[in-house]
């Protein structure tokens, strides 16, 4: 009921004495006072009725309405019963905007409290009516399948507000607006695994976002990392009670939907484990055919291309009642955008990810003129920022293999995907550049990837060597050299690179470094002078490239 609903009623007689600003603010009950104080009686909402007993002297007025205003009451209304409502009262109600009712005598507190009730006990049965008839209308989408999309359509028209459903890493599953764009609903992730507390404010300014302020509600709890979240625009604080239910209860049959989708999904998890189980074991558990048989049983044909990835999730803390599966949740997420018909099962410690090279990923590598191991990589590297933003300080470590064809070639994939997993799991500064794209600003980030085709890297290689046994190495190579260089202001160090880089041909790395080839001839015998070592070797060239490749 409003302001100005109980202004209209016939009978009652009521008057506004200020201005028509706050007509429109909810009462939600009726208080009757007569204390010269009633702050620790006053509730938001509240008509309070009076009788302005309490109003003797100056500044009565004015410490009353202000107790009224702290409280967020919705109106005062004042008996005449006593004579007319003292200006000083009118004063102060307008002062600090409180609308102020005039009740006439002839018109009892009794009567006007009556009303109110009689008003809000009709506008609760009318809600009541309206949440029940959606209730059952969404109950009744969830229990016959109807779809995540089915369910928006029909709160489409009850919400009156833009609202999208997003999963933790910021992909968009359904909503009820058009499509968000993808630096805002990454970046709605991000405020939503770093609040605090849920419901979510974001405030959202910048290039390439749509400027405004974001409510954001969790659908199923803890990890965040795994959940689904409301993004709902506005503030949630503004929100009528009856928005608030109504999203209130779409979260919650979302929630269902997706318990539903994840139980149909057993059976698929199952076949997926015995896949992995028999892989892992490199073909000794079961006979390719048996492999084959059951992919086939999977959707996935026995001799198409796939790429292996090997995933694993930590955090310092990660609690909910999907804590025991969120990194079989989290690496099935990682692959949903790109890939479809991904086969992930968990082994040991890790997630195995068996994604088929079809068209969408064909479409990717060419876009960016890449691998398809390179560009689900990428795919992977790029949710970096959006895990790092959860605060349960989640770290992923993947590993890549080659694109393989067939059933036959899968074991070894995996062994692949496997060895440079581990490789990922090397500190940051530790890694070649080929293995640092994604990297955050400083060196940090949550998300570490290594590919199959960098395990064959020299530099990979160097990274698995302790720095205890680098340094000596470099040192005994090209010390000589570097003490050299700062006395006589020579270049043997640079004509070593070159040289090298050159495949040992005098000529090209004299016309590179412009110089005449007896000078290249001069220096690179003064280095196998000072280093005791025969640059027409094959072996000692080796040596000295790795040396000058560690850092």
């Amino acid at each position: 009921m409003r302001v100005r609903d109980l202004l209209n009623v016939p009978g009652l007689g009521l008057r506004l004495l200020t201005d028509v600003a706050g007509m429109d603010r909810a009462i939600r009950h009726v208080y009757t006072t007569d204390l010269p104080d009633p702050s620790r009686y006053l509730t938001s909402g509240a008509l309070v009725l009076t009788g302005l007993i309490w109003c003797r002297g100056p500044g009565d007025a004015d410490r009353f309405v202000s107790a009224l205003e702290r409280a967020g009451v919705a109106a005062l209304g004042a008996g005449e019963a006593l004579g007319a409502v003292p200006a000083e009262v009118v004063q102060a109600c307008t002062r600090h905007g409180i609308p102020l009712l005039a009740v006439p005598a002839e018109t009892s507190f009794a009567a006007v409290t009556e009303e109110v009730g009689r008003r809000l006990s009709g506008d609760r049965a009318t809600a009541m009516t309206r949440v029940l008839g959606r209730r059952r209308l969404l109950l009744s989408a969830v229990a016959e399948g109807a779809g995540l999309d089915a369910m928006f359509q029909l709160m489409s028209r009850e919400l009156g507000a833009e609202c999208w459903l997003l999963t933790g890493l910021g992909r968009v599953v359904g909503g009820t607006g058009p499509s968000l764009a993808e630096p805002l609903a990454l970046r709605l992730a991000r405020e939503y695994l770093s609040a605090d507390r849920l419901p979510a404010i974001a405030e959202v300014a910048g290039p390439g976002l749509d400027a405004g302020t974001y409510s954001l509600l969790a659908v199923g709890g803890e990890p965040r990392i795994t959940s689904w979240f409301l993004a709902c625009a506005g503030r949630e604080g503004d929100w009528p009670h009856e928005l608030r239910e109504t999203l209130a209860e779409l979260a919650a049959d979302v929630a269902l939907e997706r318990a539903r989708l994840d139980a149909a999904r057993t059976g698929d998890r199952k076949l997926a484990e015995a896949i992995v189980g028999s892989l892992a074991a490199g073909g000794e558990g079961a006979a390719p055919a048996e492999i084959a048989s059951l992919m086939r049983a999977a959707g996935l044909p026995p001799d198409g291309r796939y790429v292996v990835v090997t995933l694993a999730a930590g955090a310092d803390r990660v609690t909910g009642p999907n804590a025991g599966r969120w990194g079989w949740d989290l690496a099935a997420e990682l692959a949903a955008p790109l890939a479809e018909g991904v086969l992930a099962a968990p082994l040991g410690e890790e997630v195995i990810l068996l994604i088929p090279v079809r068209e969408n990923l064909e479409n990717t590598v060419q876009e960016n003129t890449a691998s398809p191991a390179h560009a689900f990589a990428d795919l992977i590297r790029g949710a970096d920022q959006v895990v790092a933003a959860d605060r349960s300080r989640i770290r992923v470590t993947a590993g890549v293999s080659a694109p393989v064809q067939g059933v036959t070639a899968l074991p070894g994939a995996l062994h692949e995907a496997g060895s440079a997993r581990r490789l990922a799991v090397l500190p940051v500064a530790a890694l070649p550049i080929a293995a640092l794209r994604g990297v955050g600003e400083g060196g940090a980030t949550a998300v570490s990837v290594v590919t199959s085709d960098e395990v064959a890297s020299h530099e990979l290689l160097l990274a698995t060597v302790p720095p205890s046994v680098l340094r000596p190495f470099r040192a005994r190579l090209l010390g000589p050299l570097l003490a050299y260089d700062d006395r006589h202001r020579a270049e043997l160090l640079p004509t070593l690179r070159e040289f090298l880089a050159c495949s040992g041909s005098w000529n090209m790395c004299a016309a590179k470094m412009y110089v005449h080839v007896n000078t290249v001839r001069y220096r690179i015998r003064r280095i196998e002078e000072l280093t005791g070592r025969d640059l027409s070797c094959l072996n000692d060239q080796v040596d000295f490239y790795l040396a000058l490749q560690i850092r």
